[in-house]
């Protein structure tokens, strides 16, 4: 079998979390990386992402996430056509940038559900308001 090429611009289906099943995944922008070799940036959107910090408490989309082409291989199911041209990823990918150039960040090579409930305890750990 051969593997998609995953490009940015697409959206895609993916194995999600009970009730978020019209979630879907859109790549934004795709880095090669000395060191971690393809890294892709996605925006997970149509999610219901626990979040006190956020009105009524969840938070519909991840405009940004940094991930290995282990997470796209093991999450993704479908290409949906092009995704939304919408720029709040932006924001997300420069702070990464930055702390990655550092030394100070990394990507996540987990699959996308896994991402969501680590940044749910990592947001709950934050503490309530």
């Amino acid at each position: 079998m051969t593997r998609p090429e995953f490009t940015p611009g697409q959206a895609w289906t993916y194995r999600t979390r009970p009730g978020e099943e019209a979630s879907r995944i859109v790549i934004r922008k795709k880095d090669i990386e000395a060191e971690d070799g393809e890294v892709f940036h996605i925006s997970i959107l149509g999610v219901k992402l626990r979040n006190h910090r956020m009105p009524g408490g969840i938070q519909p989309a991840m405009h940004h996430a940094a991930v290995a082409r282990a997470t796209l291989d093991n999450s993704l199911l479908e290409y949906t056509g092009d995704g939304d041209d919408d720029e709040s990823w932006m924001d997300g990918y420069a702070v990464w940038r930055q702390a990655y150039d550092n030394g100070d960040a990394g990507l996540f090579d987990i699959p996308v559900t896994g991402i969501l409930s680590y940044i749910e305890m990592v947001v709950a750990a934050s503490g309530e308001v």
